[in-house]
């Protein structure tokens, strides 16, 4: 009889075990926000988990640092919001907008206008963690600025401070870092039955022990797989995929999985000894050639991340190419107190690009959908991340998720309450559309914004963007209702379908009485020429059917994709 090799493990309290003698109930392709998110709370349901990773080194990347309030409140609903304790995360209290010489700003929401939430001893009842219950149950965590504040971060701190969550928390958790090479089918019914890995022998000196990302959820597979490892089988009755937006497991027959679509690349850097407009509330500077998000993700050293939306084909990096670009095309149309610094951060970085992707869900749990298998994350749903909603639909994910493949009456503790794939479907469909309440309004938002702030492609486009943000600019409920969307904390399909034609209505208003943007109409300093106004009303009113239709091709596709089975 042949000696199985011990592999090293990153669990708390284990050094080393034989794979055969691991016999979970679900494995995780991935130890990202959602892989680890996923393994906490399954953990804490009663199921056992094996999560396999990569490089548990933390990681280095650009986007996923800015995590919305109904991302923090579904941390707290997880149990989770501890991870955002000591890593040096800043509060974030809303957006500020800048158009030109216009900045509006949109603040969330304060606790006590959230459900009707008082901080007294009669209505508030503590949690012992610095929150409050309200009066539909939900905690709310305790802010500096009393507003419902979401976090801004270096991505990896957060992965780092995950991962030690579920590893010395989460008991029913085994951590391996492990390349997963391929999917196992069972021969006779063609369902994934596990996978197949490349895993780390326990005799191998490395840095298992420091936390960080590789098959991680949103990774892209740059870090090369384990020198010398142990190809072995490793079987559970679900294998979850969250390896991210790079994901080679998307292509697997049954998948259903759209194609992504790639709309541009956000080229960031971090900018240094520089004052937003306003203190912690991110910044959208919209300019010509699309937008330029800013954010703040460190206390101690105030370093504030600068994010270029560029479309289409990316300049070389190597022949300055890219820097030229961004200097002449974004830059003068940025703030003057923001020039500088980022003029400097321009010359001294390395610039470094994401892909934007959108991939609308599919529903899963089909009868001719993979069995055996579950996609999540970003390997399973992308939009644009300029609203910064991704972790956000991930925590929320979570949370559903589990529900149904929690310990229950059809799907009882053990491997073989796992077993049934059709009472698993069955809950995978009832997911897709749970979800909806919230991914779907995320994901519809941020494409219809990107859509209107993605740069002067057409005038009917910059006619929309300026009553975009001449309508946030009124205040009241024209900024409350899109910022309870922005937040995900009142995500109401029906509510954003109401403000987004609003400030298509409120753009052929504008349009009607002072004429299209940047025209001579507004004469000299925005002067409104009444005369020629009035002269040019019936071109501009045949004229807003045109906007009125790109504000319906705009949204309505989007919808179709996000809904649609």
């Amino acid at each position: 009889m042949s000696t199985t090799p011990e592999i090293e493990v990153a669990s708390s309290g284990m050094d080393h075990v034989s794979i055969h003698s691991l016999q979970p109930e679900i494995i995780i392709i991935g130890a990202g926000v959602i892989g680890c998110a996923l393994a906490y709370s399954l953990s804490q349901s009663g199921r056992s988990v094996v999560l396999l990773e990569r490089d548990l080194s933390e990681p280095d990347r650009i986007v996923g640092e800015l995590l919305q309030p109904g991302g923090v409140a579904a941390l707290e609903e997880l149990g989770m919001s501890d991870v955002l304790e000591g890593i040096d995360a800043v509060p974030v209290e809303g957006y500020c907008i800048v158009s030109g010489e216009e900045k509006v700003g949109c603040p969330y929401p304060l606790l006590e206008e959230m459900a009707g939430l008082h901080h007294n001893q009669e209505s508030g009842i503590t949690n012992g963690n610095g929150g409050y219950v309200d009066k539909k149950g939900k905690w709310h965590v305790e802010s500096e600025s009393g507003k419902k504040e979401g976090r801004s971060f270096h991505h990896g701190k957060l992965i780092s401070s995950l991962r030690k969550k579920v590893l010395t928390q989460a008991k029913g958790v085994t951590v391996l870092e492990a390349t997963v090479k391929d999917l196992v089918f069972c021969e006779h019914t063609n369902r994934v039955i596990g996978v197949s890995a490349s895993f780390k022998p326990s005799s191998s000196s490395s840095g298992s022990k420091e936390l960080g990302v590789g098959n991680s959820d949103d990774t892209r597979d740059q870090r090369p797989a384990i020198a010398n490892g142990i190809v072995k089988k490793l079987y559970a009755p679900i294998t979850i995929i969250a390896d991210g937006c790079f994901s080679k497991f998307r292509l697997t027959p049954g998948t259903r999985t759209p194609t992504p679509k790639t709309r541009s690349h956000f080229v960031g850097v971090i900018l240094e000894d520089c004052k937003l407009p306003i203190q912690n509330m991110g910044t959208v500077c919209l300019t010509p050639s699309g937008p330029v998000l800013l954010y703040q993700i460190g206390r101690k050293g105030g370093e504030v991340r600068m994010l270029v939306d560029v479309k289409g084909k990316l300049p070389s990096v190597g022949d300055g190419s890219l820097r030229r670009h961004i200097e002449q095309n974004y830059v003068p149309h940025l703030p003057s107190e923001l020039q500088t610094p980022v003029l400097s951060a321009l010359s001294t970085q390395r610039l470094r690009s994401m892909p934007n992707t959108f991939l609308p869900p599919s529903i899963q749990g089909l009868s001719n959908s993979l069995s055996g298998a579950i996609l999540v994350g970003d390997a399973y749903n992308m939009r644009h991340p300029l609203t910064g909603g991704g972790m956000t639909v991930a925590f929320n994910d979570a949370i559903i998720l589990t529900k149904y493949l929690r310990p229950s009456e059809h799907s009882p503790a053990g491997r073989d309450g796992l077993e049934d794939w059709n009472t698993v479907s069955e809950g995978l469909r009832e997911w897709f559309w749970e979800r909806k309440k919230l991914s779907g309004v995320v994901n519809v938002l941020s494409m219809a914004l990107y859509s209107l702030f993605g740069g002067a492609d057409e005038p009917e486009l910059e006619v929309l963007r300026e009553g975009c943000v001449k309508y946030l600019g009124m205040g009241g409920e024209r900024v409350a209702g899109p910022v309870g969307l922005l937040s995900a904390l009142t995500p109401a399909p029906f509510m954003l379908f109401y403000h987004f034609f609003s400030v298509a209505f409120y753009s052929i208003f504008l349009l009607l009485i002072k004429g299209p943007p940047n025209s001579s109409l507004r004469g000299t300093k925005g002067v409104i020429n009444p005369l020629l106004v009035l002269l040019t009303l019936p071109l501009n009113l045949i004229y807003s059917i045109k906007v009125f239709w790109t504000a319906c091709v705009v949204l309505l596709p989007v919808i179709y994709t996000e809904f649609r089975v």
